[in-house]
This record gives C-alpha cells, structure tokens and sequence, in this order.
C-alpha cells in the first residue's frame, strides 16, 4: 500500500452567467404579403432578425468561451 501526499483534486463545475435577454428568440413581425413592397418589407423584417439572433450568439460565445478558458475572446467586449 502507498501513500501519497498530493492533494486531492476537487472538481467545482460553475454555470456561466448568460443574460435573459440572450436566451430569448428573436420575433420576426407577421405581415401580409399582397404586394411586392410588402414582400420587399418581409425579407428587411427577416434580415434584422437574422442579425439580431447572430449578435445573441456571439455574445453568447464569448460569455462561454470566458467561462472555460478564462480568457476573453478576440471581438468581444471586456
């Protein structure tokens, strides 16, 4: 039998905090499509959606990735 003077090692798992605001979708307005112009409205509707929902998941990346590396990644905010 040996003995062994090293620490133990303990593990804490620890839950990153991500806004509400980040885990929420994005709403994308419900229009009526009758003419082109609203057609045109729709797809301007959709591409801010899609920008939004993108922003969320890079915020959410760098809030991730400062929780396991320790280390804020490039094009995040400090």
């Amino acid at each position: 039998m040996t003995a062994s003077c090293a620490p133990e090692t303990e593990y804490r798992y620890v839950t990153p905090d991500v806004p509400a605001e980040l885990r929420t979708p994005v709403p994308v307005p419900k229009r009526n499509a009758e003419t082109l112009a609203d057609v045109g409205v729709i797809l301007t509707d959709h591409v801010e959606a899609l920008g939004k929902a993108n922003g969320k998941i890079v915020a959410t990346d760098c809030i991730l990735t400062a929780a396991e590396t320790g280390e804020t990644k490039d094009g995040c905010a400090e």
